[in-house]
């Protein structure tokens, strides 16, 4: 058996190991001569005397030091832990060396020990040790704007902790090539300094502070703002002629994607995101920790950031199932750099061979399944109704199949707000999608659950990507309809929020993420030109081109008979079954699958409302929009 590993001591404190033998030896010497007011025959004799004390505590105190960590820290950073550190580590050597040397000397012809050295020696030492450790912090870090080397002026906006991590950044990295000049936070008035940086007032104050110094970058420390309040400050430093940088968001830190020092250019998904929910990271921890997770759909966005973050969390083994080999093949290459030991094991399979996967279920035996398999894009699927049904349906079934045979614990559907009153196909399988879940939690009363939010922003095919790539191009931007809005969320934190609820889960639960307030598409398209300091509808021409078949003008998330209620977390709304799905649900879906592999697109849109009755495509009779043709075959313009 391996016993425990001594600390050792860096090659970066070797240095500090022998000052801080020095010290001990010099402490100890200016203590009995300041005790005995030196030079003098007292001294001289009790010098003397102890001699044999000086290794004894150079043992007591290296000793200590190196148990306590002292040579493994990084000192140019170092805070009030470091400080408490040298302290406990001084007070801990002196109670260990002095208590032998008093308990040595008991007894013997020796003079007897002077009771104030120690407490002399202890105060000396704890100067010492402390002066040459925290000497480094303030030559690294001490003045950040005076340190940093760049030569492009820089103000500091935000709160003082993330303020106070950018100032230390720049002061470190001198090739990010930014001088600070002034920091605007709320917290401090104007006049005091943090890290030798003045602070020029609150964040109101950007535009004088801007033109006070002229050519400044603003760089944005503001990890928990939400994307209103980043906005408005954007648009300031703009309209003022500044260029603007940021730190990453809470949800990307807590995601593992980036650290918080990480500065970066404002993104577009900086100027939507939301305030940072709590995340309980312990109960989510330990709910993957040494587990078998499967996830479909693990090369699409939402399964791919659920592999990412699932990793971190130390499951015994992450299973990628994904049906695009160059998805899974991307999504591995982004794997395997944690700390834990995850076996990682891709999978190429389709959700619609339900033979294939339940083998695949019966030899990997998981213990939770995340289902994001999925056609999601609305246009295509109007097109290809059957092939909305066998993967959003089919694949669907033949997954919770698989759970139920290989008796999983947990399983989560990742769903949608276009399945609630849906007026589109992919919508309307959605749907079917948590009915099928609810049904199959009631009967086997396992917490098997949906969770439902709105649009990812960045998603592959998403509104966000669209636009760049049209704005790139030159525009025009096309936009549907001036009145379309839409609920948003980034990445990061609609997963976080995903595996809270898979936590949260009880049997047949749907669970609703808060989204926030809608957002007005052509909103979302303005701001991303002006974040590229161009200007709509002068630089780049805002085009609108009218809704498209599945489209509606917003988003819903709830039914009108569904009763959502809270949760333990403030982002996350339950609905539970209400009564659930019908007895016959299982046989229905079953026909609707068979009737999508070769009927006419009518026949399999009747079939989608017989199982879901709010159901409403465009063109149904009493439906606004396109109308379906005779011939069962295409959509006709009426």
């Amino acid at each position: 058996m391996r016993g425990r590993q001594w600390p050792r001591v860096s090659l970066r404190g070797r240095h500090l190991f022998v000052f801080d033998a020095l010290a001990t030896v010099g402490s100890f010497v200016l203590s009995l001569a300041l005790r005995f007011d030196a030079p003098s025959t007292q001294f001289e004799q009790y010098m003397n005397a102890y001699l044999w004390a000086i290794p004894l505590l150079l043992v007591a105190r290296l000793g200590t030091f190196l148990a306590l960590r002292l040579y493994q820290r990084v000192w140019r950073y170092a805070s009030i832990d470091e400080l408490v550190a040298v302290v406990v580590a001084v007070v801990g050597s002196s109670a260990i060396g002095y208590g032998a040397i008093y308990f040595l000397a008991f007894g013997s012809p020796l003079p007897g020990f002077p009771r104030t050295v120690p407490v002399i020696d202890t105060t000396l030492v704890i100067a010492f040790a402390g002066a040459w450790r925290f000497a480094l912090r303030v030559s690294g870090v001490g003045r950040a704007g005076a340190k940093s080397g760049g030569s492009r002026p820089a103000l500091i906006v935000g709160k003082l902790p993330a303020a106070q991590s950018v100032l230390r950044e720049l002061s470190s990295n001198p090739a990010l090539g930014f001088r600070a000049v002034g920091i605007l936070a709320d917290e401090i008035g104007a006049g005091q300094r943090l890290l030798g940086v003045p602070v020029l007032g609150r964040v109101l104050d950007l535009r004088k502070a801007i033109a006070k110094n002229a050519g400044a970058v603003v760089l944005l420390a503001l990890p928990s703002a939400d994307g209103r309040t980043l906005r408005k400050i954007v648009r300031e430093a703009e309209a003022a002629g500044a260029r603007c940088l940021t730190i990453p968001s809470v949800a990307e830190v807590v995601a593992g994607r980036v650290s918080v020092n990480a500065i970066r250019e404002v993104e577009f998904e900086d100027l939507l995101r939301r305030a940072p929910s709590r995340i309980d990271l312990a109960s989510v921890a330990e709910s993957f920790a040494d587990r078998c997770v499967l996830i479909t759909g693990a090369g699409g966005s939402i399964g791919g950031e659920l592999s990412r973050q699932i990793e971190g969390f130390g499951p015994r083994r992450l299973v990628l199932v994904g049906r695009g080999e160059n998805s899974i093949f991307e999504m591995m290459q982004t794997l395997g750099k944690g700390s834990q030991e995850v076996e990682i094991i891709p999978v190429i399979l389709d959700v619609r061979d339900g033979r294939r996967l339940q083998r695949l279920f019966e030899g990997i035996r998981p213990d939770i399944v995340f289902h994001a398999a999925a056609h999601k894009h609305v246009s295509f699927m109007e097109q290809y109704p059957g092939e909305a049904v066998a993967t959003n349906v089919l694949g669907t079934l033949n997954v919770l199949d698989s759970a139920i045979h290989s008796r999983v614990e947990r399983l989560v559907l990742i769903s949608t707000d276009k399945a609630v009153n849906p007026s589109s196909v992919m919508g309307a399988t959605k749907r079917i999608g948590e009915l099928l879940v609810q049904s199959v939690a009631r009967q086997s009363r396992v917490p098997y659950t949906s969770v439902r939010f709105g649009n990812v922003l960045s998603s592959r095919g998403s509104v966000v990507p669209i636009f760049r790539r049209q704005l790139a191009e030159g525009g025009p931007i096309t936009v549907t309809d001036p009145e379309a809005t839409r609920y948003f969320m980034t990445i990061p934190e609609a997963v976080q929020l995903v595996l809270q609820a898979a936590v949260l889960a009880t049997p047949g639960d749907t669970f609703v993420l808060d989204m926030g307030e809608p957002v007005r598409i052509v909103q979302l398209a303005r701001d991303l030109i002006e974040i590229h300091g161009l200007r709509p509808d002068e630089d780049v021409e805002v085009k609108f081109i009218g809704q498209r078949p599945g489209e509606k003008l917003s988003e819903e998330l709830f039914f009108a008979f569904e009763s959502p209620e809270p949760t333990s977390h403030e982002a996350i709304r339950r609905v539970r079954l209400n009564g659930g799905p019908s007895d016959d649900l299982r046989a229905a879906a079953l026909r609707l699958i068979e009737l999508a592999k070769d009927a006419p697109r009518d026949e399999v849109m009747a079939a989608l409302r017989g199982i879901v009755p709010e159901y409403r495509p465009s063109g149904w009779p009493g439906v606004p929009g396109l109308q379906l043709s005779e011939s069962s075959d295409a959509y006709s313009s009426p």
